[in-house]
């Protein structure tokens, strides 16, 4: 369990450092910068996600998947970098050729050509820090890993400081400093890694690329689907709402970022590990640990932001603290998606991608339900209600799915914490009196329900520290 420990920490270095310098950024920016003017910056990271998600392919997902089955990983990073390059590359001239359309649909208005031009510049930087950084984490080098994707945000950071302290203080202060800082960034993290980009020897391997290909379209599919999920909250409030909402709405998103932190780290870290232990065909014992013991972690985490959304929002700006009650219900994203990502396994294992549009489906069409019926009438409220809900649909498709390809674990517990999740995230969308003590009572009960777990997980710690051959169960 010491080293299953060790390699987590070391893959959560580069997340967590990322989102200290993220919230040293974001109070920086929404300090001078209105929710208004946010809103428009937050159409730019909303497009920048979007486009990315379509120009992959599934291909990045893919290229993980095929890392281990291969020898030259070289020619697999060449093969899998083609077609989203080349996407991103039409993406780019397609936004030149509509310069006028590009800028109303983000900015709302016609004569924004630098900044949609910069969102397609942005396109192609940041395919090449996905492959590299992929590449990077699916060899385990934990402390590489993350060593670049803190410097990566520190020079976003660094250019934010410049923009926002010294040149302007509107959205495009927040779009150029963006731009400009992944710019430098994955430049340098190219040229750190120009090996990677050696076509020496390079044979074109159709077989491969279509193998990609096969098994990353329906995954695209399913991405889109869920960056889609993702930003239906936003999108629906450009069209039925404006940009002060869109604003509040990005301001707790970004408070909700600080459990995504947790969830990228263990992403990073539980995918090439997960992989490796069904190879060696490890106890179901070890999954089922490893899943009960980030729900325990997680659902403790998700009511610590409660306890103190208000404060949390508050960093911010005092203009930012009316969106606190709806942070609640945004957390459920990243805490719902890094569990599901321990029950989700029969689906990777079974290499049934296309189950994976079949989870979008279930989680969508609820979520763009929801935002039309109520983004229209409570705004703000209405788009959380409906992350929350949908990512609960999420979570129980992806279980569900994954139970029917995989000799899994009973999920008897995980569904009645993620109940708890909901009504908690529900609940404090609502201001009154004794709002603390209805979530301290709510955290009492879900540790309650997950005392094996702790437990368990106790149990296994002390064995690990008294006998180091217990931690294989773990390695």
């Amino acid at each position: 369990m010491k080293a299953f420990i060790q390699r987590l920490l070391a893959f959560s270095i580069g997340p967590a450092g990322g989102a200290l310098i993220a919230f040293i950024t974001i109070p920086v920016t929404t300090h001078f910068v209105s929710p208004a003017e946010y809103g428009k910056a937050s159409m730019f990271a909303l497009a920048l996600t979007m486009l990315s998600t379509f120009q992959y392919l599934g291909i990045d997902q893919a290229y993980t998947r095929e890392f281990n089955e291969v020898d030259d990983r070289k020619s697999l990073f060449l093969h899998a970098l083609l077609f989203p390059l080349l996407f991103a590359l039409l993406f780019l001239l397609v936004i030149v050729l509509n310069l006028d359309t590009a800028s109303h649909i983000l900015f709302g208005a016609r004569d924004q050509y630098s900044a949609a031009i910069l969102l397609g510049i942005s396109l192609v930087f940041i395919t090449f820090e996905r492959f590299i950084l992929l590449s990077i984490r699916m060899e385990e080098k934990a402390f590489e890993y993350s060593m670049f994707t803190i410097f990566i945000k520190l020079v976003i950071l660094a250019a934010t400081l410049l923009f926002v302290l010294m040149i302007r203080r509107d959205f495009l202060a927040v779009v150029y400093s963006t731009a400009a800082g992944q710019m430098i960034g994955d430049s340098f993290l190219m040229i750190r890694y120009r090996s990677y980009f050696t076509f020496r020897g390079f044979h074109f391997d159709r077989v491969l690329l279509r193998r990609m290909v096969i098994f990353g379209l329906p995954l695209v599919v399913a991405a889109s689907a869920s960056t889609i999920l993702n930003s239906a909250g936003r999108l629906a409030l450009r069209t039925w709402s404006g940009f002060y909402e869109i604003g509040m709405f990005t301001a707790a998103l970004k408070i909700a970022a600080v459990l995504a932190v947790v969830q990228s780290s263990f992403t990073n870290f539980w995918v090439p590990t997960a992989y490796r232990w069904y190879s060696e065909g490890r106890s179901i014992r070890a999954f089922q640990a490893v899943s009960e013991g980030t729900l325990l972690f997680m659902s403790v985490l998700y009511f610590g932001i409660l306890l103190f959304k208000d404060q949390l929002m508050f960093l911010l700006s005092p203009q930012y603290v009316p969106a606190a009650g709806v942070l609640g219900l945004l957390c459920l994203q990243p805490v719902l998606y890094t569990v599901s990502e321990t029950t989700t396994l029969g689906i990777v294992f079974s290499r049934k991608s296309y189950l994976n549009i079949w989870v979008s489906i279930c989680s969508l069409l609820p979520c763009l339900i929801i935002n039309w019926l109520f983004v229209p009438h409570y705004g703000v409220l209405g788009a959380g209600l409906a992350t929350g809900i949908s990512y609960v649909l999420f979570f129980w498709s992806r279980s569900y799915f994954s139970s029917k390809n995989w000799t899994g674990f009973s999920l008897a517990k995980h569904y009645s914490v993620v109940a708890l999740l909901l009504a908690a995230g529900v609940l404090n969308a609502f201001h009154f009196r004794f709002m603390v003590l209805a979530n301290l009572g709510m955290l009492l009960l879900v540790v309650l329900i997950q005392r094996r777990s702790i437990i368990t997980v106790y149990m296994k710690w002390r064995g690990s520290k008294n006998n180091n051959h217990s931690s294989t169960f773990f390695s």
